[in-house]
């Protein structure tokens, strides 16, 4: 995937997430965001700022509207179930997930949390949601 459809599917991410919160909710405590993410904060970093970018466009500012929680597996997908597991101990209010893995991870540590899916090809082929518009549960997001 390109850096800018990413930078686009994350700001569509960002406006859907930012539009969920009432404005008196946003006035309150910080949200935590847990983000799952399959590699390494160096190499990824590029992608974290992104989705930064899109939640300051949709006026929710890091440190104010949310507080970001970004875990790596560094291309150890055995390690999501973990990762996840303390996202959810840690009172996240949100995870983003950006594999299948780890949007599985996220479902199987959660049923309440809300799941946002980031750069899943197929999710319904996938069996991580029922349908697009429809998605069911906890998890939600947009298809690539």
């Amino acid at each position: 995937m390109r850096r800018r459809e990413f930078i686009a599917l994350l700001g569509g991410t960002a406006a859907t997430f930012s539009v969920s919160w009432p404005l008196a909710a946003r006035a309150q405590q910080p949200k935590r965001l847990t983000l799952l993410g399959s590699g390494a904060a160096q190499s990824s970093s590029i992608f974290v700022e992104a989705l930064k970018q899109g939640l300051a466009e949709n006026g929710l500012i890091e440190g104010k509207g949310y507080v970001l929680d970004v875990r790596w597996a560094e291309g150890e997908y055995g390690r999501f179930p973990a990762l996840a597991a303390d996202a959810v101990n840690q009172n996240s209010d949100l995870i983003l997930a950006t594999t299948i893995a780890a949007v599985r991870a996220a479902q199987r540590a959660s049923s309440t949390i809300p799941i946002v899916m980031t750069t899943i090809n197929d999710p319904v082929g996938a069996g991580l949601v029922t349908s697009l518009p429809r998605p069911g549960g906890n998890t939600t997001g947009s298809p690539i």
